[in-house]
């Protein structure tokens, strides 16, 4: 089963900010704090309400206050001025017939004084979940100033009026949701509707949240518009809730399904700061999902978070949906396949930028970092290391003095690890540190390494290579002295690396008898033979010292003949045709050594 991400707002077609409206029935004016002499209220949402209660036109006022909203008939209408955090001003009705206008400027529209506060709410009580509460409930307040933050996000995603520059991130976890397996960032940039935009709400309602098939599981998310649908309130209720480890301190207004729903649906809660009566964030799982009992455990569902722009406009500014990732296995008793849980994947968004006419509207943090310092075996600050996550495409590297930052990351548990030049050629590949990045907390994550010396990184590569024991080649000769070490590369003569390509390494032993005075020179030889990596990288460990080795690239190694002797593989070396041929000597003082060999291509 393969989760699929359908969030549109990774690829919806952008539009340019909408045109000035044509003529029409125009109600016009300027809402300012009370007095005439007020000062003007930008970012409010002014709301064109018909003589059946039905909003039919919305618009932002600008920062002076200034609004204009052109009603799409003529008819007796109302005008209702909403801002977070403060009672809803009204004025009407008044009737407006075809191409009639109505101005609000002397005076103009003043804004009510009262101010909403959600701190006195308290989740216990009335415990019911409602459909649609009705006015004078603890509830009602709550949907009230969530409504408007809704209806704000809405009203911008409809006009499509910034340039985004949004960063995709899928995330593969291992089953316990802690430690970042593998992590996909793609980059977009460009007008759109907006970051992130659901399916329309009767195709949601009608088909579910969530649909899954043999070769796919398709899970979707609520958007602003989708919240504010009637479809949506009419099959949901809601109740409000209090919950200090998941939200401390701020209030929630929770709600599910109603009861008969048979489809893929979502539950969730929508978090307010109660000081400020701002929404923050919703956070929701699917309900109803037709899938076993392991899968459910992995808590499919998401977040979206809400963020205020200066000017009044709201915006979805990061998103992430939660998906079981499926597996298969036999079950050791009844020999049946039977599903298991491999992972779950992690896939969403952030907003780095907001572009609109005046420049940037927003520059989004870093994100959660890991930061720290890669050291030298002098502990000095080594420069030009490169510092990454383990299964991932994020990577930096390190400045002059050691220092690196690895930004806009979420939370989780990552495996962070560093290589450098030096320590590559030799395929040398440190232990990765477990990073914990928390929840909640901005503070940057330190994490060092020190990078080890040379000889203590080739010591640590055949540290698990079995030590030959040392015969001599020749009777009568003195044991050959196998303690040193040979790394290097194999490179094409394009400078690419060569994978599986044969190192040959050989040397030869000596011993004088006499035979009836007659003096007889004995000769020994021996070898090893070791194929490259796929960065066409070699190790070859226990090789002797103080001794004269033949070094060389096998130019046919599949017709040598070889033998095995112990751990290590030798070779007949009448058999052996070399490409090309060094001669070196490691020293018993300084017992590694680095050799890079290059190959000539093949036409």
């Amino acid at each position: 089963m393969t989760a699929a991400f359908v969030l549109a707002g990774l690829c919806a077609a952008a539009t340019p900010p909408a045109a000035v409206a044509g003529a029409g029935q125009v109600v016009l004016g300027r809402f300012v704090e009370t007095g005439a002499d007020g000062p003007g209220i930008g970012g409010a949402m002014m709301t064109l309400v018909d003589s059946n209660g039905r909003a039919v036109e919305q618009v932002l006022t600008r920062e002076s206050g200034l609004f204009q909203v052109t009603a799409p008939a003529p008819g007796q209408y109302r005008l209702r001025a909403d801002r977070i955090g403060y009672a809803s001003t009204e004025a009407g009705p008044f009737h407006l017939a075809a191409g009639d206008t109505v101005a609000l400027l002397d005076p103009p529209m003043a804004a009510a004084v009262e101010a909403v506060s959600l701190e006195g709410v308290e989740a216990r009580g009335d415990r019911r979940c409602r459909v649609r509460p009705e006015e004078g409930l603890a509830v009602t307040r709550v949907w009230e100033e969530a409504r408007k933050a809704l209806a704000a996000a809405a009203w911008t995603q409809e006009r499509g009026m910034y340039r985004y520059e949004m960063m995709g991130v899928k995330r593969e976890l291992d089953r316990e949701g802690r430690r970042v397996l593998a992590e996909d960032r793609t980059y977009h940039r460009g007008y759109r509707r907006a970051p992130f935009v659901a399916l329309p709400a009767d195709s949601l309602m009608r088909n579910g949240f969530a649909a899954f098939s043999p070769n796919e599981s398709v899970y979707r998310a609520p958007d602003a518009a989708v919240l504010l649908s009637d479809l949506f309130l009419d099959t949901h209720c809601f109740k409000l809730e209090r919950d200090e480890d998941r939200a401390p301190g701020l209030v929630g207004l929770a709600f599910e399904p109603v009861p008969g729903r048979r489809v893929a649906d979502v539950a969730g809660t929508l978090w307010l700061d109660p000081a400020t009566a701002e929404l923050q964030w919703l956070d929701f799982r699917y309900r109803n999902l037709d899938l076993p009992g392991l899968l459910l455990s992995a808590n499919p569902g998401g977040k979206v978070s809400f963020r205020a722009l200066p000017n009044g406009t709201w915006i979805v500014h990061s998103w992430e949906i939660r998906m079981p990732r499926a597996g298969s296995s036999t079950n050791p008793l009844t020999q049946r396949l039977v599903t298991t849980l491999d992972g779950i994947t992690v896939q969403g968004g952030d907003v780095l930028q907001v572009h609109g006419n005046a420049g940037v509207v927003l520059q989004e943090d870093v994100g959660r970092r890991i930061v720290g310092i890669v050291f030298d075996s002098l502990r000095r600050g080594l420069p030009d290391a490169r510092v990454f996550l383990e299964g991932s495409g994020a990577e930096v590297v390190t400045n002059r003095e050691g220092r690196f930052e690895l930004g806009h990351l979420r939370p989780g548990a990552y495996a962070v690890n560093f290589s450098h030049p030096y320590l590559e050629r030799y395929g040398y590949v440190a232990e990765p540190f477990l990073v914990e990045v928390p929840e909640g907390d901005e503070t940057a994550t330190q994490v060092n390494f020190a990078a080890p010396s040379v000889s203590r990184a080739l010591a640590s590569l055949c540290r698990d290579a079995e030590s030959p024991a040392g015969p001599a080649l020749v009777p009568d000769a003195d044991p050959v002295r196998a303690t040193g070490v040979l790394a290097g590369q194999v490179t094409d003569s394009l400078d690419q690396p060569v994978a599986g390509a044969v190192v040959r390494v050989a040397w030869r032993g000596y011993a004088v008898s006499s035979d009836a005075g007659v003096a007889l020179l004995h000769e020994g030889s021996s070898g090893m033979a070791i194929a490259t990596d796929p960065s066409g990288r070699y190790l070859a460990c226990w090789v002797p010292v103080d001794t004269p080795l033949d070094v060389a690239v096998l130019a046919d190694p599949d017709e040598a003949a070889l033998r095995n002797t112990g751990t290590e593989t030798a070779y007949h070396l009448s058999d052996l045709v070399a490409a090309r041929q060094r001669t070196i000597r490691i020293s018993a003082q300084d017992p590694y050594f680095a050799l890079d060999l290059r190959v000539e291509r093949r036409p």
